[in-house]
């Protein structure tokens, strides 16, 4: 993993730029902030991640010296699909677009993993934090399994994680925060759109990509 100063100057060349100040124009923060990140050795990943989505920059090329040296280039596995948490109603709306422009990623997992997707709730907390960001693989209704963590989309509500406790006598699948301060769910299977079995996550300082 690169330093916080190897991925500036690597960015700025993907993006055709030389400064700092053109940089911190493109990434519409104060122009001192580029050199803080510096200094830190810390990034806004949230606006980079952003800003490689609407470039077509490759996150792995961009955070790691060689890429190429990490896994195999052919191995689809690891191969996420990253849902920053501004692009969950996009996603919400339509899956097939929303993940056509979405930038990717390499996670380094031996599990089979599609899809990334930043934690916007505080329901799962202290289990899931904020603005971390959960690896997914996606699943059916067939495979769901008490106390596992599971992410999807239900109809007219969102994108939601929760860990699921048990089906009730009335068919509705019950979920279950970890957070006190959050009610648990009763859902309907037939308003689950998607699901996803979450296998990891990750805080985006990119220093911790999996348990």
């Amino acid at each position: 993993m690169q330093n916080a100063t190897a991925v500036i100057k690597k960015l700025k060349k993907m993006l055709g730029i030389k400064t700092d100040l053109e940089l911190s124009n493109i990434l519409n923060v104060k122009p001192n902030t580029i050199s803080s990140w510096k200094k830190r050795d810390s990034l806004q990943y949230d606006s980079i991640i952003e800003l490689c989505e609407k470039n077509k920059i490759n996150l792995n090329d961009l955070f790691y010296s060689d890429s190429s040296c990490l896994f195999p280039i052919n191995d689809q596995s690891r191969t996420v699909k990253v849902i920053p948490a501004d692009h969950h109603f996009e996603y919400f709306l339509n899956p097939d677009k929303a993940l056509a422009s979405a930038p990717t990623y390499i996670f380094p997992t031996t599990e089979e993993v599609d899809t990334a997707f930043q934690v916007i709730t505080e329901n799962m907390y202290p289990t899931i934090k904020v603005s971390s960001y959960v690896i997914t693989k996606k699943i059916t209704l067939r495979d769901l399994h008490p106390w596992h963590l599971y992410l999807f989309t239900l109809e007219n509500r969102g994108i939601m994680i929760y860990r699921f406790k048990r089906t009730l006598e009335n068919g509705k699948l019950l979920f279950i925060s970890d957070n006190t301060n959050f009610e648990n769910l009763e859902v309907n299977p037939k308003e689950i759109k998607e699901l996803f079995c979450v296998r990891g996550s990750f805080l985006p300082n990119f220093k911790n990509l999996g348990d």
